[in-house]
């Protein structure tokens, strides 16, 4: 009995949504590309079951019944993460399955909307600031 509690615990945190901040330095340019990503669970597509905490100051990876899979929060924590840098080739990308789907299974089973599953990520290209931009000087 508790090695099945204990298998159904850690299969709802390991399905309950992950947020991440990725980062990638490009050795020639001294550039940094960085991806943001969210995903979570929902009911009838728009109930929140969980998703992952895309809040700065958190203690968990994750929420319950609450909505961070949201442009503006992602955009926050790329503009947080950025500061005063510039970024450019900014791109986005959202995936909405409405088929109940069971996580390593392709074949979605046809009943729609019942618990759904939503993503989100933003990447792109941070510059790093010139001498003059950081000391303050003017061009």
């Amino acid at each position: 009995m508790r090695i099945a509690s204990l298998a159904l615990t850690c299969a709802a945190l390991g399905l309950a949504g992950c947020f991440h901040l990725d980062r990638a330095r490009f050795v020639r340019t001294n550039e940094e590309h960085v991806l943001v990503s969210n995903y979570g669970w929902y009911l009838f597509h728009y109930i929140p079951l969980a998703c992952g905490n895309a809040n700065k100051d958190r203690w968990l990876p994750w929420v319950m019944f609450r909505n961070d899979v949201q442009m503006d929060k992602i955009q926050s924590r790329f503009m947080d993460y950025a500061g005063t840098r510039p970024a450019r080739n900014l791109a986005y990308t959202t995936y909405d399955s409405v088929m109940l789907e069971i996580p390593g299974i392709n074949l979605p089973l046809p009943i729609p909307y019942l618990l759904t599953y939503r993503e989100i990520q933003l990447s792109g290209v941070l510059e790093e600031p010139s001498d003059g931009a950081e000391k303050g000087a003017e061009p």
